[in-house]
């Protein structure tokens, strides 16, 4: 399990908008290259999303799902690149200092946890980027007025 935190400027109904919306992937999460596609019922339980991730000319469509909702603090997935991961992902996002903390959990699953203790520093810092990639995302939309 590795554990990942930043801190926002922004509330959690805001945050909770931007990592709720897979078409700010792109934007923000390393590795995401293109969602293709989100069920009509996303983010509901069961729901689901296509898209494709990779580095340079590595590209590897799967599709991730949602396994649990608590609008506007909690967004539990079930993220897929297979063969390289399948983990569970948790964001939590808790109100601190007139903005919001995330707290993001990644959890490697099936026969990938058993590679996790191998993969866990580049997973930490891909997770680390991602975040405060997260981070000036959310603050560009503040400053022009919106979020996602």
């Amino acid at each position: 399990m590795i554990v990942t935190e930043q801190t926002f400027d922004v509330g959690p109904a805001d945050l909770f908008g931007v990592i709720s919306d897979p078409y700010t992937y792109p934007e923000w999460l390393v590795g995401t290259k293109q969602i293709r596609e989100v069920s009509a019922d996303w983010p509901d339980p069961g729901s689901f999303f296509r898209h494709t991730v990779g580095f340079g000319p590595v590209a590897i469509p799967d599709r991730t799902d949602s396994r649990e909702v608590v609008i506007p603090c909690v967004l539990e997935l079930l993220v897929r690149a297979r063969p390289a991961i399948e983990a569970v992902v948790r964001f939590e996002i808790t109100i601190r200092d007139g903005g919001s903390r995330l707290r993001m959990t990644e959890t490697p699953v099936g026969p990938f946890k058993f590679l996790a203790p191998l993969a866990q520093p580049l997973i930490r810092a891909r997770n680390e980027r991602s975040l405060r990639r997260l981070k000036s995302f959310v603050e560009a939309q503040t400053t022009k007025g919106s979020v996602a």
